[in-house]
């Protein structure tokens, strides 16, 4: 059984005697029951894991012993960009933890015409990523990027092959030749992107595809294109 995985803002190092933060006691303590003896693992998106066993717990704090780490990537040789229209609370936690879980390298939120009284909620968004990375085992966060308007994205977007998630697009996935190393994905907000927005995007050189014949959910679409990408030429088998 694999043992619990800790993300902690902390310098670790072998052989250091570390109290948790209060909310990875709490977690240990009142979630998951743990005592005196247990193990459990930590990262700090150094790339590497340590192995530390309880030592001291008094009240609702708890110490450890920290272990020799162990350099583990589960990174995807595919850098993906997910820019993806801030959509409502629990939709974009959502979107956040399957982006994180299908190996997402960045994530940039960005204002649309039709967004929702988009805000930034970058420590919350932060979190969320955080807890995925706890889940599915990676050892470095995905770059969670400031919030930017449309136009602002569009004029920084990386080179490479850039998507764009349209439901009306003619073209799909399988029409693309190239084998490229940087991928760009962007999903519009509930309500979808403004037409004059695709024509924007498809200007600047995003390619509009759409995936099947059912409209997604825009909090489903973007883990829907994370996956395709990753199994053509990412590190999905």
């Amino acid at each position: 059984m694999r043992s619990p995985r800790f993300f902690v803002k902390h310098p670790l190092a072998a052989g250091e005697a570390l109290q948790l933060p209060q909310s990875v006691s709490h977690h240990m303590l009142h979630v998951l029951r743990m005592k005196t003896g247990d193990q459990a693992t930590l990262f700090n998106g150094s790339g590497s894991e340590f192995p530390v066993t309880i030592t001291h717990i008094k009240r609702s704090n708890v110490s450890v012993s920290v272990d020799e780490p162990e350099y583990i990537s589960r990174e995807s040789s595919l850098n993906t960009i997910l820019a993806l229209a801030v959509l409502k609370s629990n939709a974009m936690d959502a979107a956040l933890t399957r982006a994180t879980e299908l190996g997402v390298s960045e994530i940039v939120p960005i204002m649309t015409d039709r967004c929702s009284k988009p805000r930034a909620r970058d420590e919350h968004w932060q979190e969320v990523i955080q807890s995925s990375c706890e889940q599915c085992g990676r050892n470095q966060l995905p770059l969670l990027s400031s919030m930017r308007s449309f136009d602002d994205w569009l004029a920084s977007a990386p080179q490479g092959l850039r998507l764009l998630a349209n439901p009306l697009a003619a073209g799909s996935l399988k029409d693309i030749a190239s084998t490229p190393s940087t991928v760009s994905i962007m999903i519009g907000p509930e309500g979808g992107l403004a037409s004059s927005e695709v024509e924007a995007a498809e200007h600047v050189g995003f390619t509009s595809i759409a995936v099947g014949h059912r409209i997604l959910r825009a909090e489903t679409a973007p883990a829907a294109l994370l996956a395709l990408v990753q199994y053509r030429w990412g590190d999905f088998t």
